[in-house]
């Protein structure tokens, strides 16, 4: 089930790029990023109040809090790319670059994660993938 929500998420991250993108021509890069953000929040503050559920803040390391400013730079980031270079060649970019942080991440045991050593068997299809991004690049 999680790898379908993941799916899911994924189709979604495709999704909401592109609109941000044709977002972006309208009101520009921060504008977009200001409206996604406070449509979301407001949709997060309806959903709670619905579920009457409360946010529990506790205390944690000061980093965890920059998510939101990547939360950010994602959308302006995406809302820019996919108005210059498409829709397929911003996901392709975006994808690979999660792929190869989140292996760093894995294997370092960053952020108190667990570690996950690198597995050499993953290389060849590390390779496909930046083969399919060579690809997508020069078409």
């Amino acid at each position: 089930m999680i790898y379908f929500l993941v799916f899911i998420a994924g189709l979604m991250l495709a999704c909401m790029q592109s609109f941000n993108g044709l977002l972006s021509n309208y009101i520009g890069t921060y504008g977009t990023s200001l409206i996604v953000h406070c449509i979301g929040a407001v949709m997060l503050l309806v959903y709670l109040l619905i579920k009457k559920e409360r946010i529990r803040l506790y205390p944690m390391p000061w980093y965890l809090y920059s998510a939101g400013i990547f939360g950010l730079v994602l959308v302006a980031f995406t809302s820019v790319s996919v108005s210059v270079i498409g829709a397929a060649l911003t996901t392709c970019l975006s994808i690979t670059g999660q792929i190869f942080c989140s292996i760093v991440i894995d294997h370092t045991g960053a952020f108190h994660l667990p570690k996950l050593r690198f597995n050499k068997k993953r290389i060849p299809c590390l390779l496909m993938i930046l083969c399919g991004l060579v690809i997508v690049l020069i078409n």
